[in-house]
């Protein structure tokens, strides 16, 4: 499970980067072509859009992978580090199953108005829309990796 995850964290980081890389070169160039040339695409906004929803929902995942997501330790400092561990636990099950709900919930969404076409690039919504399952789907394989490490971390306190 480990090399899956480090696997894909790894084509994941690439990606990421490529893509914030292209979202910077798009937009100097948006801007250069509206003031050098008075040239503006509709369809090349929507892209760098689609494209910032990507690094943001798909960049939450590697943030949950390297534990960078932003938390108040005041308390859970304190405790003994197998309580640490316990805890952590509890909240990634609720994080599974949150983002378990928010697979079945954006699926029947997409299936409902996914078939609305984009008006600049003229292709459906629903290829805007599946960012959303499809990053929690990566985060679900995430939370399930870190879940059976911390399995093993008790048993090594133990």
């Amino acid at each position: 499970m480990d090399k899956i995850i480090d696997i894909l964290d790894q084509v994941l980081m690439k990606l990421l980067t490529a893509v914030i890389i292209l979202i910077g070169l798009m937009v100097i160039m948006s801007v250069a072509l509206r003031y050098l040339f008075g040239i503006s695409y509709v369809w090349f906004q929507e892209l760098i859009v689609l494209m910032f929803i990507f690094t943001t929902f798909f960049g939450s995942v590697v943030a949950f992978k390297r534990d960078e997501h932003l938390s108040i330790d005041i308390l859970y400092s304190r405790f003994p580090p197998k309580l640490k561990i316990i805890f952590n636990i509890v909240f990634d099950i609720l994080i599974f199953y949150l983002n378990w709900q928010i697979i079945n919930v954006s699926i029947r969404w997409i299936k409902r108005v996914g078939n609305v076409v984009n008006p600049g690039m003229r292709i459906p919504m629903s290829y805007f829309y599946a960012i959303l399952p499809v990053s929690s789907f990566f985060l679900l394989i995430y939370i399930f990796g870190d879940i059976i490490q911390k399995i093993k971390d008790i048993r090594l306190q133990e």
